[in-house]
């Protein structure tokens, strides 16, 4: 619905005009939804491609914008090499970093790497944005929408401008499973707790984990897709982690390496909560956008539990 179909023939003319040979291995890999991406080899190396609609290509843009900001850092990125233009998509090209993705990892090797997840996150954390602007979904030149962290997070009721991921997405209360009141009552227990929620700015990855992180040898060899990325609070992607995986009860693990490298995190709990209403805010969208009444009703379910919990 989203990923742009690609001609093979078409691209493999563009990576032979591209390196000067014609790409070896050349393979789809499963990940994210709004990219068809693909892995190949040119002399001797791996790289990765990753093809979006023109309405999409800002996604390329900001794994580009990353690789760069974090270059001087220890969280491994791949480098985007080239990006072009093929036909009416736009492409990336970047180095294929080693190792496989955490969703298809046996479950009791991804228990013995949670550690180096969380210590992963917090180098994200550590990452210096003091020369990027705005709160929320930034573009592809690091510059975020919002003048606050509570303006984004309280925005998401609103449609978007045609041509984005959601756009005008108000429809779905009328025509979908999605439940309006529902969404408001979750809204309004989110609106409650902004006071709460400190105007610091990080670098937020906000879809951290399974496909998006690669792991060779007991380590994280990669973190991939930052099509989502958002300046705001860092706990977001402690919230999102901890929403998505109820066994694990990760926030009692993050709080405990934060209490270990003295980092100071008031409200926790209610910072956690507004994080995950708004996480599962989006998720109803998501869902009733893309016909998955099963997700949905598990992501209300969720919520409904971490409302009573507290």
């Amino acid at each position: 619905m989203i990923k742009p179909n690609v001609d093979i023939a078409r691209l493999t003319e563009i990576l032979y005009d591209q390196f000067g040979q014609p790409p070896a291995n050349l393979a789809p890999i499963e990940s994210g939804l709004t990219a068809s991406v693909f892995s190949f080899d040119c002399g001797g190396e791996g790289y990765v491609i990753r093809i979006a609609t023109k309405e999409h290509a800002e996604s390329l843009r900001k794994d580009g914008f990353i690789a760069d900001l974090v270059i001087s850092t220890d969280i491994p990125v791949p480098s985007v090499l080239h990006t072009g233009v093929m036909d009416d998509l736009h492409y990336a090209i970047a180095e294929k970093l080693p190792g496989v993705q955490l969703d298809r990892l046996p479950r009791n090797e991804y228990l013995k790497l949670i550690p180096a997840l969380i210590e992963n996150l917090d180098d994200i954390r550590q990452v210096d944005i003091g020369a990027t602007p705005g709160y929320g979904y930034f573009d592809g030149r690091g510059v975020g929408p919002s003048a606050s962290w509570p303006e984004y997070l309280l925005s998401i009721k609103d449609e978007q401008p045609e041509g984005t991921f959601y756009g005008k997405w108000h429809h779905l209360f009328d025509e979908t499973f999605m439940d309006r009141e529902y969404f408001d009552h979750v809204h309004e227990k989110m609106a409650a707790l902004m006071e709460i929620c400190p105007p610091d700015r990080y670098l937020v990855h906000s879809d951290y984990g399974w496909d998006n992180v690669l792991t060779e040898d007991g380590k994280i060899t990669a973190v991939l897709d930052w099509a989502n990325a958002l300046f705001g609070d860092h706990l977001y992607d402690v919230a999102w982690m901890d929403l998505y995986s109820p066994e694990l009860d990760l926030r009692a693990q993050f709080k405990e390496h934060f209490r270990k490298e003295v980092v100071q995190v008031n409200y926790y709990e209610q910072r956690l909560m507004a994080y995950q209403c708004h996480i599962s805010l989006e998720s109803q969208m998501f869902c009733a956008m893309m016909n998955r009444p099963a997700d949905y009703r598990w992501i209300c379910d969720r919520t409904n539990y971490l409302l009573e919990r507290g």
